[in-house]
Order: structure tokens, then C-alpha cells, then sequence
């Protein structure tokens, strides 16, 4: 019964940090995609989005990934053997580590 709980929590915990990358994603939505200057990703509505949808989208992120990161690992309870458990966990780990830690 503990197990099942468990699992149910984290899977609860990764609708929350969906729900909190949605709306980061959503305060982030582009308007105008065309771009000018040697930067071809800063588009015109990226410059036109305010600051404070960009900090409100960055504090947004990081809970997001915390209570992802819940999901994923109570997730691989579900996985019956031991090697594939413990790839899968690593992969994860990997995964949800930052790229500027992994450069």
C-alpha cells in the first residue's frame, strides 16, 4: 500500500511540474518570428516579450524540474529488472543535470 502511494505522489509531483513548464512556456510564447541582426534565434517577438514574464518564466523552471525529477525516478519503480532500473535511473540523472554543469 506504502508503494503505491508513493508512486502515486511522484506522479502527482510530475502534473505539477508540467503544469509549472506549461506556463513558463506560455509566458513565453513568441509573437513575431521574423528576425533581424547576426542573431538568427532573438526574433522580434522575443525582444517585445517584458522582463518580467522572462524571471517569472526562469522561477517557473526550476520547481518544474524539481518535481519532474520526482516523476522520472518514481517512474522507474515500474521497471523489473535490475540493470535496466539502474540505466534508467542514470540516464536521468544525466538528463536532468543542467548542460553548463555537463560542458
Amino acid at each position: 500500500m506504502f508503494k503505491k502511494t508513493k508512486n502515486i505522489r511522484g506522479l502527482i509531483c510530475g502534473i505539477i511540474g508540467c503544469l509549472c513548464y506549461g506556463s513558463g512556456d506560455w509566458l513565453m510564447m513568441y509573437g513575431d518570428p521574423s528576425y533581424s541582426g547576426e542573431f538568427f534565434w532573438l526574433t522580434s517577438g522575443t525582444s517585445q516579450i517584458p522582463q518580467w514574464r522572462y524571471m517569472l518564466a526562469m522561477a517557473l523552471a526550476f520547481p518544474g524540474i524539481v518535481f519532474y525529477g520526482i516523476a522520472l525516478f518514481a517512474v522507474q519503480e515500474y521497471i523489473k529488472d535490475e540493470k535496466h532500473k539502474r540505466i534508467y535511473h542514470y540516464l536521468n540523472a544525466f538528463g536532468l543535470t543542467p548542460s553548463r554543469l555537463r560542458d
